[in-house]
């Protein structure tokens, strides 16, 4: 029998050899620079994704805010006039503690030294110079502008409820409580001096003796006498939101802060480190950005009130920069006296808002 070999003997050597020590070498830098690029992609892809989610955040937070104090001063000293009020003229009114028992008269905080009167006008502000500025705005939400009637007795701080005389003739088939109930403001005008915000305590059947909740105990501020014959108006409801910025001390972070009659320091947005203000008067064109005056505190006491106001919120990001960058801090209005370039990202936004009821 003839045996044959298919496949010579020095192939069979040929293939058990393996790879060569240059050929390993290749292999080993071919795939580590793979490795390196796919390690640097990624590296980048993350750091570019967490740069726009935090700039996304930041641009959320600046419109949040801006929208929010901007709808507030638009609907600035509604209900003020019903009253006969001007946009310096405050009304008496006590802040609320959670259970929204009476606490005490409001007063604005003192600005430069001067101590303000008590009570809430349409519009309040406190220029922060170097610093945030503070903003404060009121207004009421009467439903109708006929008086529910006259006082038939004294106004008295300890009182527990009011009688009416010359009562708001009701029309038939209305229920009383879409006229008057419970957490309703009632606004009561005496024939000189600030009007006063007192709160309905339950829903009246009549107009005849309503029950209101207890005020701050001691006179009344500004020693007013709301004698028989002052009017008494439903204003429904009120609005006093003041906006500030506030730090956290352990981290350093900023917020824009809203304070209300029963609150404070409610975070309405993150990220805010300042907010300016501007203020145009009168008959001013508003578009002339040098009508505007930038250092004003305090009520408006002159003739012509304020109708426009140029806002400015800047905001800083969460997060240091991802690339390691450094930022300058922007400068806005009258705070221009600024710290040291740092890692985070500023952004800012500006609106002009006018007032409607001035």
């Amino acid at each position: 029998m003839i045996a044959f070999k298919l496949k010579p003997e020095a192939n069979d050597k040929a293939n058990k050899r393996g790879m060569s020590l240059i050929e390993l070498i290749t292999v080993i830098f071919i795939g580590s620079l793979l490795l390196s690029m796919t390690f640097l992609v990624y590296t980048n892809s993350s750091r570019s994704m967490l740069r726009q989610d935090v700039i996304l955040e930041q641009l959320l937070n600046l419109r949040a805010g801006l929208a929010g104090i901007s709808r507030d001063i638009r609907g600035v000293g509604n209900g003020y006039a019903m009253l006969g009020l001007g946009q310096s003229q405050p009304i008496l009114m006590y802040t609320k503690d959670a259970a929204g028992d009476a606490v005490s008269w409001y007063q604005y905080p003192v600005v430069d030294g001067v101590t303000p009167p008590y009570g809430v006008a349409p519009i309040y502000a406190v220029d922060g110079d170097q610093n945030p500025d503070s903003i404060f705005v009121a207004s009421l939400s009467p439903d109708f502008t006929a008086p529910l009637g006259r006082l038939s007795q004294p106004l008295e701080s300890s009182s527990l409820s009011i009688k009416l005389s010359n009562q708001l003739e009701m029309p038939l088939g209305v229920d009383p409580k879409e006229i008057i109930k419970r957490h309703d403001y009632l606004a009561v005008v005496p024939a000189t001096g600030p009007p006063i915000l007192i709160e309905v305590d339950t829903d009246s059947t009549n107009l005849e003796e309503i029950a209101i909740k207890r005020m701050p105990a001691g006179p009344f501020p500004e020693a007013v006498d709301y004698a028989v014959g002052s009017t008494v108006y439903n204003v429904k409801n009120v609005v006093f939101h003041s906006y500030k910025i506030g730090t956290q001390g352990t981290t350093n972070e900023t917020f824009l802060m809203l304070d209300t009659l029963d609150s404070e320091n409610d975070i309405m947005a993150e990220g805010i480190e300042d907010l300016q203000a501007a203020y145009c008067f009168g008959d001013d064109d508003p578009s002339n950005l040098s009508n505007y005056v930038q250092d004003f505190s305090g009520l408006n006491t002159t003739d012509n009130p304020i109708k426009t106001i140029r806002l400015v919120l800047v905001s800083r990001t969460s997060r240091p920069d991802p690339y390691g960058k450094t930022f300058n801090r922007i400068p806005a209005l009258n705070h221009t006296s600024l710290g040291p370039p740092d890692s985070y990202p500023r952004r800012f936004l500006e609106t002009s808002v006018q007032l409607r009821n001035f």
